[in-house]
């Protein structure tokens, strides 16, 4: 499930028609900034888009980059190097609400969300 209050979704809609399970990511970073304060989260999915951008050519996997802005609360009580998570992304009192289970256990409560980065990549082995 992804929030309504997403700044810039077009080009996630436009590629993948509608928005795509985050139930098996893998989680390759989370940056905090007190600028904001703002938080980036990335990931890697294997839910491929059924229109990708022609520039991607050959690609199996799709890296993500979310920025999430005026971040209220933040909890992270996890974070192994590998193993995958479930994200889940929702609109609650005009916040939007975040919580990833698995090899990576974070939540938080934000005002914002814009996406910062989709890219289609060729990954080695499978997540």
């Amino acid at each position: 499930m992804w929030p309504l209050r997403i700044e810039n979704p077009i080009f996630l809609q436009t590629i993948y028609g509608h928005y795509p399970d985050l139930s098996s990511v893998e989680i390759t970073s989370a940056t905090m900034d007190r600028e904001g304060p703002s938080m980036h989260l990335s990931f890697i999915s294997t839910v491929l888009p059924y229109r990708p951008p022609a520039k991607w050519r050959e690609f199996n996997a799709v890296s993500f980059t979310l920025e999430f802005i005026a971040v209220e609360t933040i909890s992270l009580r996890k974070f192994r190097s590998h193993g995958l998570s479930a994200i889940r992304m929702w609109d609650e009192d005009g916040k939007i609400l975040l919580t990833c289970e698995g090899a990576v256990r974070l939540s938080l409560n934000c005002q914002w969300m814009r996406i910062i980065g989709i890219t289609g990549i060729l990954q080695s082995g499978s997540l």
